[in-house]
């Protein structure tokens, strides 16, 4: 083996997907940051876009273009394997494209389905949720096949991975549980905020100031949810709170949602209409990372209360900027942010309307958990996550003496 290994780190995701692209885009410069002789690592994209935003950072992403998307649209094309085994020429693209390159290993920062077509190169594979599993109920993951198609991407991927990547210690119980992993193959990686989040903590101001309630004709305070218009998502429960403040305690609370639609947002609307509400919802589309910090500042608190876990970013962003957190009463979620948010009952509003009274008085509890939620979001650093994935790699570059 020659000296340096070299590794693909390849992203899928564009910008406007959120949370796990601002999760990728912190990977990325870290590993892009990171002087080390052993490892070289090159970074690889589907999209153009990325190619054009990373350029931005200083960063550059190799662009695949020679590849043919693979959709593994039912379970069933899983479960008669002759259907990937036939699928050569796919793999032998992407092969070709990888050793032109002398790429020893793959390193998926995201679901890709991608992996399906590795036949000769190992990877290191990233699970962000099986929130198929979770909450199977929801449409998102339910119709055009959506639920066979995560679910056979996990078992084809996940058995042949080098290293898996997830989020926390409940995500690798739910998958040494559902796919028969072995435990010790499972790193545990949580979550980083958005770089212009960090950048605001760190500076304590925003990187530019936006007055918030100018821009958008705000009257009154508001309360914050960045997340996309999935139904998982739950922005109706917020709706329901936000009513309960008005009729029972006279209190009127405007609440702005960022994030693009991804089909749900006309239901969320209509109800915020037939609830007599909607003059205190104010959808701002997607935002940019410039324009995030200010939302999140200025805002009476961050409000989530999404099902789907076993965590997320936001919480992290909230925490860094002192912003007060009222998040899920989840398995998963709930550990997340343990002693450091108010937690929701999602089958009580009501409870939404009580917490967020604690937040209007400047409770002491409030201020408290303020305070915890600032220590706990640097209990996990970028030197953290190197320290884990060094020595995923050093591991990988000794057995792959013996071949290589």
């Amino acid at each position: 083996m020659g000296d340096i290994m070299n590794i693909a780190v390849i992203i899928e995701h564009n910008i406007e997907i959120g949370g796990n692209f601002q999760h990728a885009l912190s990977i990325i410069k870290i590993l892009n940051e990171r002087s080390c002789p052993e490892y070289n690592f090159k970074f690889f994209t589907t999209n153009q876009r990325n190619v054009d935003h990373f350029k931005q950072l200083g960063i550059e992403l190799l662009l695949i273009t020679n590849v043919k998307q693979y959709k593994l649209s039912y379970i069933a094309k899983l479960v008669a394997s002759k259907f990937i085994r036939n699928d050569n020429m796919l793999s032998i693209q992407l092969d070709i494209l990888l050793n032109n390159y002398n790429i020893d290993l793959l390193y998926f920062i995201s679901h890709s389905e991608l992996a399906l077509k590795v036949s000769r190169i190992n990877y290191i594979f990233t699970v962000l949720d099986l929130c198929h599993r979770d909450h199977a109920e929801f449409p998102e993951v339910r119709r055009s096949g959506e639920f066979e198609r995560r679910e056979g991407l996990f078992q084809y991927v996940l058995p042949k991975a080098a290293r898996i990547i997830t989020d926390s210690e409940v995500g690798k119980a739910n998958i040494v549980r559902r796919y028969n992993i072995d435990s010790d193959r499972i790193m545990v990686v949580p979550f980083f905020p958005a770089e212009s989040i960090l950048e605001t903590a760190q500076k304590d101001v925003p990187l530019s100031f936006i007055d918030i309630k100018k821009k958008y004709n705000i009257p009154d305070k508001y309360i914050f949810y960045p997340a996309q218009f999935w139904a998982h998502k739950n922005h109706v429960y917020i709706l329901h709170g936000l009513k309960i403040l008005k009729e029972k305690y006279q209190i009127i609370l405007h609440a702005i949602f960022s994030g693009s639609d991804q089909g749900n947002l006309e239901f969320v609307l209509s109800k915020a209409d037939e609830l007599g509400i909607r003059e205190l919802i104010h959808y701002v589309g997607f935002v940019d990372n410039r324009e995030m910090p200010c939302l999140y500042k200025q805002s009476l608190a961050l409000v989530m209360p999404t099902y789907f876990g076993p965590t997320n970013i936001p919480p992290l962003e909230a925490f860094m900027l002192g912003v007060p957190v009222l998040y899920s009463d989840l398995p998963g979620l709930r550990e997340q942010v343990a002693g450091a948010a108010l937690l929701l009952d999602l089958h009580d509003p009501e409870s939404l309307a009580r917490q967020l009274i604690k937040v209007i008085k400047g409770d002491d509890q409030v201020k408290t958990l303020v305070e915890r939620g600032r220590q706990k979001v640097f209990t996990f650093t970028e030197d953290n996550y190197w320290e884990i994935i060094r020595m995923a790699l050093d591991d990988y570059s000794e057995k792959m003496r013996c071949w290589k």
